[in-house]
């Protein structure tokens, strides 16, 4: 029995672990190629940098090919705002 629910809690979790994303709060860095290798390494491939409403806005795209905007504060490095691009 135990065994049972151990094994459905990973299965479960493992879509959580796999789309691992960068959040509110990290620090990703503020030129295009540190926030690129940060979020790279948060499992977000950066495909476009912009300006949006004074921030920097990146479009990326996960391993599960979903596309996101993260926004990005441009005199600390910090993540402000991550939202899916639909």
């Amino acid at each position: 029995m135990t065994k049972t629910i151990l094994l459905a809690t990973a299965f479960l979790a493992a879509p959580i672990m796999a789309s691992a994303m960068a959040s509110v709060g990290d620090h990703v860095g503020n030129t295009p190629d540190q926030a690129s290798v940060a979020l790279a390494e948060a499992g977000c491939t950066v495909t476009k940098f912009g300006a949006e409403d004074g921030k920097i806005e990146a479009k990326c795209t996960d391993a599960n090919n979903a596309h996101w905007e993260v926004y990005i504060d441009p005199a600390s490095g910090d993540v402000v705002k991550v939202k899916e691009d639909k």
